[in-house]
């Protein structure tokens, strides 16, 4: 089982589990489910996850995926200019945080499909935290663990064409373009969809082929 005690820290930020068992949890994922910034890339999320029941059980499937394959959704929450001493001293799950949006490392979403064989970095934040360089903090702390902690040495980002704001993230960290193709198995309906294409890492003279993208 995930121990929901477990955090990375950054220099501004914590990016953790979410628990589908957390109230705060739900009610944020609903919120940012339904905030303009996701909207504007998934129009069709306000209908998948219409309330608070819905958005529990993909938590919670969520979470059953994350304990089988390592990989899975961070909770992004703001650091505390100073914590209070009775705060620090609870078990982090147990701390009031001011969560801002979620930073994700996938890999197989659907279990038995055709999928990329790397792992891709996924972000989405509230609308009102944009600007202020959080969603690249989150992507480079996430890289930086599964880096360190387990060995990966090649990402991946996927994106629509049209979200600039994303590209224009994913340059920030580094990554190289590699334009639009069509991809399978990064949408959890199982659809192939046409993806702007991005890695990190990537040897010179490597195919994406390669790599089932």
């Amino acid at each position: 089982m995930l121990d929901f005690n477990f955090h990375i820290t950054t220099p501004r930020l914590y990016l953790s589990y979410c628990n589908p068992s957390s109230d705060a949890h739900v009610d944020f994922t609903l919120e940012l489910l339904h905030g303009p910034a996701s909207l504007r890339v998934h129009p069709e999320v306000k209908k998948d996850f219409a309330d608070r029941d819905a958005v529990q059980r993909r938590l919670q499937t969520s979470i059953e995926s994350f304990e089988k394959t390592g990989y899975g959704r961070y909770l992004v929450s703001l650091r505390p200019d100073s914590e209070a001493e009775e705060d620090s001293e609870k078990p982090f799950s147990e701390r009031k945080l001011e969560h801002i949006g979620v930073v994700s490392m996938q890999l197989v979403r659907i279990e038995g499909t055709k999928a990329p064989a790397i792992p891709d970095v996924g972000f989405n934040i509230l609308e009102r935290y944009h600007g202020k360089g959080y969603a690249t903090e989150a992507a480079q702390g996430l890289m930086k663990f599964y880096e360190q902690e387990k060995g990966v040495r090649v990402f991946a980002g996927f994106t629509s064409d049209q979200n600039e704001s994303a590209k224009k993230l994913f340059r920030r960290l580094g990554f190289q373009n590699h334009g639009v193709r069509k991809v399978s198995g990064i949408m959890w309906n199982g659809e192939d969809i046409n993806a702007d294409c991005w890695t990190w890492g990537f040897e010179e003279g490597r195919k994406l082929e390669e790599f089932g993208i």
